[in-house]
């Protein structure tokens, strides 16, 4: 029986019904070496669980809640931290810092420490790395769990299904290169020319003639000065993120994406006149860019800003997010989903892109096939969704939007093949808005954004 020191009372928040992702890590201190084993689900809910040579000996593991925090040090020349503070004060702070317009990731090794304010102290990770649940054997678990943990069984169980189960599209790659640079190949409305929908869209896999198409639409703000960096991550994670699904699934791929000097009211108009998705097909539809609303307002979702420039009045290139939203469903698609991620507060505030962090990864080995066809297969209707309630800002940070990260780390979550029960959008949704509120009551640098939905899906 392995025996578990300092678990706490956190244990119902951390369960693997919410774990995502894992990373190992490797580090040395007072000439002890620590194995841990990271439990990630978000920036805002993961563990870790550490091992040495002493402890594997006595049949014993450590473990700890991890809570995230960010913080921002402009008076230290833009120095940046994102740092995972443990529950229990005997663990290790794990931390990762950032000068200026040099992001750290999880390409990077963490540093260690128990004081963050002895850097003399700090004392850098032999190693950090993701491992997905296909590499992992029940040799390698049983360091981490015992054999009458109920993690430990999820854990083989999990590692079956990745390995086993039928992944028919799997050998088909899609590959998304920075948007700024690069065009994006496919059905990208790219700089100097109008793509309609469906014109150069992927087809992935060998799917019938009759397969069911996946309509990804972004209209992302990626020129502008102060955010144009996070909505191109924005829409690249999204791309990636939904091509992959596609693939997997069996569906054909046509992704839309309004962006650099096509970011226009006339290209959103000209695209959603002539798009006609069937009537089995999914529509995804998100915008990220800035948004507003007017003083007299009725409406409490955003409007979209679509000046192609900052010398273009947004009095006379706005879309509310909402007239999307009505014009999508009218078009008969089978599952229609609508998200913005912008502010929601006067028109002419704007919000810098604060200089934060994540450890989201955008690789994705670890889902259930069945709960990915439960969500964008056998579900049918639509939602809105957007990440500011009316007053309030929409943060993102080098990595994209807060709301489009959480969304995407909600998604995964839901689709693991850890997690328990069947996936369904209300849960799903209702989850990402509260990620993304708590990576903003989380950053030291930002204020609380509480995002709104209505859903209307059924299975």
């Amino acid at each position: 029986m392995r025996r578990i020191q300092l678990l706490l009372s956190f244990l119902c928040l951390t369960v693997f019904s919410q774990a995502q992702t894992f990373y190992e890590v490797n580090y040395t201190e007072d000439g002890v070496e620590y194995l841990g084993l990271m439990i990630y689900y978000s920036d805002e809910n993961c563990k870790m669980r550490l091992v040495t040579k002493e402890s594997l000996e006595e049949n014993m593991v450590f473990e700890s809640q991890y809570i995230n925090m960010v913080e921002e040090k402009t008076e230290e020349d833009g120095v940046g931290i994102m740092a995972y503070y443990p529950i229990e004060k005997k663990f290790p702070i794990f931390l990762w810092y950032w000068e200026e317009d040099d992001a750290s990731d999880i390409s990077e090794k963490p540093f260690v420490t128990h004081n963050i304010k002895k850097t003399k102290d700090y004392i850098e990770a032999e190693y950090f790395h993701e491992i997905p649940l296909e590499e992992m054997d029940e040799e390698y678990i049983s360091q981490f769990y015992g054999e009458d943990e109920p993690e430990y069984k999820m854990l083989l169980n999990g590692i079956n299904i990745v390995r086993n189960q039928d992944r028919p599209h799997q050998d088909i790659e899609v590959t998304v290169d920075d948007p700024i640079f690069t065009d994006i190949e496919g059905g990208v409305i790219k700089e100097g020319e109008n793509v309609a929908p469906g014109e150069g869209g992927n087809t992935l896999g060998e799917e019938s003639t009759d397969a069911s198409t996946l309509h990804l639409i972004v209209v992302a703000n990626t020129n502008v000065s102060d955010i144009g960096a996070a909505c191109a991550k924005d829409m690249a994670n999204l791309n990636s993120e939904f091509g992959g699904i596609a693939r997997v699934l069996g569906m054909k791929y046509d992704p839309n994406l309004i962006q650099g000097r096509n970011y226009s009211k006339a290209n959103l108009a000209n695209l959603m006149r002539s798009f006609k998705p069937g009537s089995d097909d999914v529509v995804v539809f998100v915008y990220t860019g800035h948004g507003f609303r007017f003083d007299d307002q009725q409406d409490y979702y955003p409007n979209m800003d679509l000046c192609p420039t900052s010398y273009d009045d947004p009095m006379k290139n706005y879309v509310a997010v909402s007239d999307v939203y009505k014009e999508l469903v009218a078009k008969g698609a089978r599952l229609s989903l609508v998200f913005s991620d912008c502010c929601n507060n006067e028109i002419g505030e704007t919000t810098p892109l604060v200089n934060t962090n994540t450890l989201f990864s955008r690789s994705n080995n670890n889902f259930d096939i069945k709960k990915l066809e439960r969500l964008f297969v056998d579900a049918s209707g639509s939602l809105i969704a957007t990440a500011a309630s009316p007053g309030e800002v929409s943060w993102c940070g080098v990595n994209g939007g807060f709301f489009t990260l959480s969304l995407l780390e909600s998604l995964r979550a839901h689709i693991s093949v850890l997690t328990n029960g069947l996936p369904d959008w209300e849960t799903l949704i209702t989850d990402a808005l509260a990620a993304a509120t708590a990576k903003s009551q989380n950053n030291a640098n930002t204020k609380a954004q509480h995002g709104m939905k209505m859903i209307r899906i059924k299975q």
